[in-house]
Parts: structure tokens; sequence; C-alpha cells
């Protein structure tokens, strides 16, 4: 972790934290922090935070809570962390919203196709009849059972694997704004690999501007800015993650339907919520999805979102009415 350190007036200061996490970066930014509070001790709360993050959430961490879960081959009862149970109920709730467009127990699917977290991984695609069978084993509604007052879970199939990619980083940045919070920081900025958290206002005493990046890599512009504070924002593309195999090109994102990467015209989704884990989720699911459905679903929820399609080789976007309020004038 590197600190940067800016100093506000006597009684206040503006600091940096940066390092990384979760196989990305994170850069925090506090600004008008009162002097009582020492940057040696916000840096350690929010390390601190990190560590457990992951330790729950970590598909990569073999020893976290959902590797350990992972594991476990049998039908009977498992009890989970307050944190989990919190991230299962929002996670429920998505893929209820979006009839199972958003699904973490995709996990067996996204290993078939090599987008997984084991170190082996070869990107391939699989045969109809892998697909068929490994499907077989998706289902959060019919094969997870969930008793939130009891922070159980069960699984109703035993080799059923659970993967939080897609909500996790998320929930890891809410845990520490919460942490924040509690330490008495009430202007901040947290951004972990593109998903952010904002909260009061940047050292111009405004709101948060912020950039979305254009789909297109070869043109380094942004494609939109946004003013934002006390919400969460999360960007799901598939421009990044994926492969070739005999000239077609096969994305990281799932449809939890059919068992294959999606074939639209959605190349990236961004979403403005009350939290970085719901940004996460939702902005995960629209991709899944895609904008004709996505935008139905989005204006129903009253979830501010931004589509970029791309049509007839140029970069299209579309926005929810909700979006519409944090564009920048």
């Amino acid at each position: 972790m590197s600190l940067n350190f800016f100093s506000c007036s006597q009684e206040k200061y503006n600091a940096q934290l940066k390092g990384d996490t979760m196989g990305t970066f994170y850069i925090i930014e506090v600004v008008s922090v009162p002097k009582k509070l020492k940057i040696k001790n916000i840096e350690k709360e929010v390390k601190d935070t990190l560590l457990k993050a992951n330790k729950i959430l970590s598909n990569w961490d073999k020893n976290s809570e959902i590797s350990k879960i992972n594991k476990f081959s049998k039908t009977t009862p498992i009890k989970i962390s307050d944190e989990l149970n919190e991230v299962f109920e929002t996670a429920y709730k998505i893929n209820v919203k979006t009839n199972g467009f958003f699904d973490i127990t995709l996990d067996p699917v996204i290993e078939l196709w090599g987008f997984g977290y084991k170190s082996n991984q070869i990107q391939k695609v699989p045969t109809e009849r892998q697909i068929k069978n490994t499907l077989s084993l998706v289902g959060q509604r019919s094969l997870l059972n969930i008793n939130y007052e009891k922070y159980e879970i069960r699984k109703k199939n035993k080799d059923l694997k659970i993967n939080l990619s897609s909500i996790g980083k998320g929930f890891g940045i809410d845990l520490i704004g919460r942490k924040l919070d509690q330490l008495g920081v009430k202007n901040y900025l947290i951004n972990i690999g593109g998903d952010i958290l904002t909260k009061g206002h940047n050292k111009k005493k405004e709101s948060w501007i912020i950039g979305i990046e254009n789909p297109n890599l070869d043109v380094k512009l942004i494609k939109e800015i946004v003013n934002i504070t006390n919400k969460g924002l999360a960007t799901s593309g598939d421009y990044k993650n994926f492969f070739t195999e005999n000239g077609k090109r096969y994305s990281h994102i799932i449809n939890p339907k059919t068992g294959k990467p999606i074939t639209h015209k959605t190349k990236s989704v961004t979403v403005i919520h009350d939290n970085s884990m719901k940004a996460d989720g939702w902005a995960t699911a629209f991709l899944a999805l895609g904008r004709v459905d996505g935008l139905k679903i989005a204006e129903k929820e009253k979830i501010a979102v931004l589509f970029i399609d791309k049509i007839d080789d140029k970069l299209i976007k579309f926005k929810s009415n909700q979006f519409v309020n944090f564009k920048q004038n």
C-alpha cells in the first residue's frame, strides 16, 4: 500500500491510499479528515478490512469462507457469516428480478469455458453435451436453500459451486465504506478495479466526478461523465476478458440460460445504485441480459443504468430515466 498525503488546513487533511487487492488495484481518496484521525490508523483499518473481505468472499483464496463452502460436498446445512448472508440476500433479489440472468451458482459453467479462478484454466469452446451436463448444476433458487434468519445455506446438489466474482468486489468496497464511516471519515471515494463508492464531497466541496470508460480500448476516451455522492457505481463490460477460437470471439459474460457467452450488441453496462454491491451485481445482470431486455427491467425497478451498444461499428449510448439525473451538466 502506498500513501499520498495532501495537507488541507490546520485542522483537516486530504490523503490518498493505493494498493493491490482482489486481483486488481485500489485507490481510496479521503477528504477533509480531522487531524485527530491519524492517516496511519485509517490505512491499517483499510488493510484489515480488505483482508477480511478476501477471507470471506474470494474464490481465489482456497481458505476463504466461500471456498470452504464450495469444497463441502454434502447436502446438510452450512453456517455462514453475517457478511455472506447479506451478499446472498442481495444476489437472491437480483436473481428474482432478472428471472435468473444473475446467478451465483454459475461457477461450473464459468470454469468449463476457462474463465474461472483455477490456475490451470484452458479457454476453449466446450461441446453441447458438456454445456448441458454442466448447466444441471446451475440454479440459484432451485439448488440453493438459504435461511437468512438462521444464517444457514444448504446445497440441494452436493456438487453445487458458488462464484461471487460478480458481486463480491462491490461488497468489499461497501465494507471499507462502513469502516470509514465508523472512523468518522465523512468524505471519500473508494475505487477497486473501477467499481466505486462515494460519500460526501471531493476536494472542491462538490459531488464526485466519475468518468466512464469507452468500451473501445483503442480509443483512450471517457465515454460519459457523471456526478455522484453517497452512491455506488459499477461498470461491467465484455471487452477485456475474452478469447477467440476459429475467428469467433467468446466473452467471459455467460448467459445462465444457455450456458454460453453473450452474443448481443451490448458492450458495457454502468449502474449507479445505493451501494457498490448492488451496483456491481446489477451491472453484471444487465450485461448478461443485454440492453433490450435490461432497459425494461431497469425502468421497472427505477435503476440508474447506462448501456453502451455496438451497432453498425458505432458505440451508441442508451440511458434509463434515472441515469439522466447523474449526468454532468
